[in-house]
């Protein structure tokens, strides 16, 4: 199989500069990316991390209204209209500008990834497509990454079968790492024919896979007619013999770096003879994505590997301890998730929780909703002014709460923490506190905006690292590819690669 893809993607050298250009752009703003919002009145984050011109701009209700207009259209084509136009405030233009240049696609960092269409057309004849149009189980997000993703993963294995000596698709078994429902290894055994085993930790999960399954099946003739593919072969074998369940099966367990994969289709597949793998992963949550990665490398019969990441902020890194790292969420996913290059290893970089926290939001669906940051984040640095003035000097950590405004957050807050006895403000007093501080709480929002401009450079660092340490690791055929549309959903970048 014949591979069509730009030769510059391969060099790593070319990544490595990438790396180094978001690196030294982020170095001197981390302390802004990991700043706590529940400090942003009494620690005065608006002064303290926002540069001096936008501060200059930015000095009434009114203008912290019209840029939030700025910032939420920064996607529409007037934008690059207005900022040649000579539009207001040009400090948070340019501000705008020169954080978009170090995401994926960016200016710094252009021609690393692939879109969705270039990777599946370098595939040759090897591609799939989507033709099971199914929604009745899934929502409009999922149904769109399951969509997509099921393609992909089928037209890897497609070319896995190609380029494998003595190798035929019905070697291959497609192993779905943190399966959960089993939205996408359903959806590769129904509409592709290649078998999956769908691996999750969580008993619940693999249980609410099963069942999900078997509800499956009560829709597969519905949705073939509907999709008029009532003559295709694969399809009238599924809906004469009800194969489903020889293509899909589910496991309990986890998979590490000793799991003997030829034992463990042997398992769930009796009389297959499965000695080739093509791992994939639907939103791997914190460490479970690096460790896929680094099960590709080291496994030997894993040939293909198709992974989407999720929580950042579940990951560990090694170069800085996390404030509130919980060991029990990673227990079954060890070790280090960044940095893995060997690269940014050897600069003992880090990023910090808060930063890969941000990493996860999304400023295509922020801008695109015109979403307005809760009320509650306002309401929470308020709340932090209380405390102090109530003499509580500990960091308290609320977690979320309804409420009906500032005055109920306050005595819900105080009563799961436990300090009814020495927050003792009256109701009168918390309206005047927040009258007072009204414009400062609009300008929250503003600043919520302005760092959340770091979130795709963030993203852009991580995905960027696991590309390189795959690289490091000799897979030339190894690739960025953005699979999703990032306003349905956000985490839409895959790590593909190929043996």
């Amino acid at each position: 199989m014949g591979f069509r893809f730009n030769p510059s993607l391969a060099k790593m050298e070319r990544i490595r500069q990438q790396v180094d250009t978001i690196v030294r752009f982020l170095q001197p703003n981390l302390p802004f990316v990991n700043c706590h919002m529940v400090d942003y009145l009494t620690e005065q984050h608006w002064k303290r991390f926002v540069p001096v011109a936008m501060q200059s701009e930015l000095r009434t209700v009114s203008d912290y209204l019209q840029a939030k207009d700025i910032f939420w259209g920064q996607f529409t084509p007037s934008f690059v209209g207005e900022e040649r136009d000579g539009g207001c405030f040009p400090a948070v233009r340019e501000f705008i500008k020169n954080t978009r240049q170090f995401r994926l696609g960016g200016a710094e960092a252009r021609g690393t990834a692939l879109t969705l269409d270039e990777f599946m057309d370098a595939l040759s004849d090897c591609r799939r497509e989507t033709r099971l149009k199914m929604t009745e189980l899934m929502n409009v997000k999922k149904c769109h990454e399951v969509e997509v993703a099921a393609a992909v993963v089928a037209s890897l294995c497609n070319g896995m079968a190609a380029t494998q000596p003595d190798t035929s698709l019905e070697d291959i078994l497609v192993i779905d790492a943190g399966d959960g429902k089993g939205y996408l290894s359903s959806r590769i055994a129904l509409e592709h024919g290649i078998k999956v085993l769908g691996v999750d930790c969580n008993e619940e999960n693999t249980s609410n896979a099963e069942k999900r399954r078997e509800r499956l099946k009560t829709k597969i003739p519905k949705a073939v007619q509907k999709s008029n593919l009532e003559e295709d072969e694969h399809f009238t074998n599924l809906l004469q013999q009800g194969s489903l369940d020889t293509l899909y099966r589910t496991a309990t367990q986890l998979i590490d770096f000793n799991t003997n994969l030829i034992e463990l289709a042997q398992e769930y597949f009796p009389g297959g003879h499965h000695s080739t793998f093509c791992l994939c992963g639907l939103h791997t949550c914190g460490n479970l994505g690096p460790n896929c990665l680094r099960l590709f490398h080291e496994n030997p019969t894993i040939k293909g590997i198709c992974n989407v990441g999720c929580c950042y902020h579940l990951m560990q890194e090694q170069f800085v301890v996390d404030e509130f790292y919980n060991p029990t969420k990673v227990s079954d996913n060890p070790g280090y998730g960044f940095p893995m290059s060997k690269y940014l290893q050897g600069k003992s970089f880090y990023l910090g929780r808060n930063a890969r926290n941000l990493a996860a939001e999304s400023i295509e669906r922020a801008c695109t909703n015109r979403e307005n940051p809760s009320d509650k984040l306002g309401y929470r640095a308020l709340l932090q002014v209380v405390l102090l003035e109530c003499g509580e000097k500990k960091s308290h950590q609320v977690g979320r709460l309804k409420c009906d405004g500032f005055v109920d957050y306050v005595r819900r807050s105080v009563r799961r923490l436990g300090l009814e006895q020495r927050v003792t403000i009256t109701d009168d007093s918390l309206q005047e506190l927040e009258e007072r501080f009204s414009a400062q709480l609009e300008q929250l929002k503003v600043f919520y905006l302005i760092r959340q401009q770091f979130a795709p450079v963030v993203e852009t660092l991580i995905l960027l690292d696991r590309l390189l340490y795959l690289r490091e690791c000799g897979h030339d055929r190894s690739f960025l590819v953005q699979l999703f549309e990032p306003v349905v959903s956000p985490r839409c970048y895959a790590l593909i690669a190929l043996k």
